[in-house]
């Protein structure tokens, strides 16, 4: 095992030189990866290597016998630094996918919820269910088509509270469901007998 020569004055601000440039470009990095900017990514890591080699050359070149230390410090360092900037860079690109889940199935619900209004508008005001009398008649084939339809996206219809876990297949159906939602009950309003209600 080398002995590390305690007496050389340029090895502890070496190693804190190589240890202030892996936590920067760290850093950088990773706030260079929030903002996918490719550019400043390249520039701000060849920076940092630079750095981080001339202060192992300079810690090395102080204490010569302490050169395997050093090594297997630059190494657990870098390690260290990349491991902490992937872990980030996973977890916000998981934040992203999960937002834009939310984003999707909001706009989902939005259709869902203008297609329940609209029929709901029938049902509710006697005047306006007289334009449309054939939208309460459940022996129609279009009206049966709207039900089946209305119950198919009600049971896909994430939970408020779990709309940013549910998977793409997940939105595939709910979104499929939707679209049969809204053509069920265009189908079943202009069959329904008398003309748009104002």
């Amino acid at each position: 095992m080398p002995l590390i020569d305690a007496g050389a004055s340029m090895l502890i601000p070496a190693l804190v030189l190589l240890i202030a440039a892996l936590a920067v470009t760290a850093f950088r990095v990773d706030a260079a990866l929030a903002r996918a900017d490719g550019e400043k990514i390249f520039w701000v890591g060849l920076t940092g290597s630079l750095t981080a080699l001339l202060a192992v050359a300079w810690a090395v070149a102080g204490s010569p016998g302490s050169g395997p230390w050093i090594g297997l410090a630059t190494v657990i360092g870098v390690s260290g630094a990349a491991a902490w900037v992937q872990v980030r860079h996973r977890r916000r690109q998981a934040a992203r996918r999960q937002k834009a889940r939310r984003q999707r199935v909001a706009a989902l619900e939005r259709r869902h919820d203008a297609v329940l209004r609209s029929w709901s508008s029938y049902e509710l005001d006697g005047w306006k269910a007289l334009e449309k009398p054939g939208l309460s008649d459940t022996a129609k084939p279009e009206t049966k088509d709207l039900m089946r339809a209305m119950k198919s996206a009600a049971a896909l219809r994430p939970l408020e509270e779990g709309a940013g876990l549910v998977d793409d297949e997940e939105i595939k159906d709910y979104g499929a469901a939707v679209a049969r939602l809204e053509e069920a009950w265009t189908s079943a309003e202009a069959s329904a007998g008398g003309g748009q209600a104002a």
